[in-house]
């Protein structure tokens, strides 16, 4: 292990999970293991769950259609922008 790694201490489910993080990371993890604990605390207000498991699983399902949906927009932005280059280019050209 480096020996710049910071190592913390996170709360999640009633859990405790140690890692190794750079220093610069470590508020981001902290905020993670934070929103993940509000959603399963929401997730066992809102629904008949039987366990932290399967408020686990709600979270993970739920931040991982987040990601998909970030990387599509991030994609369609990208044809969007590509589009409107193609665009200008071409008016330049025949301008020319």
């Amino acid at each position: 292990m480096r020996k710049d790694l910071l190592k913390i201490k996170l709360m999640v489910a009633d859990r405790l999970y140690p890692l190794s993080t750079e220093p610069a990371q470590e508020e981001s993890f902290r905020m993670a293991a934070k929103k993940i604990n509000e959603m399963i605390q929401s997730f066992e207000q809102n629904y008949d769950l039987r366990d932290k498991q399967d408020a686990l699983a709600m979270c993970a399902i739920v931040l991982a259609r987040q990601a998909a949906q970030e990387k599509l927009d991030e994609t369609n932005e990208d044809k969007a922008v590509k589009q409107k280059l193609e665009n200008i280019y071409n008016l330049l050209n025949d301008a020319v």
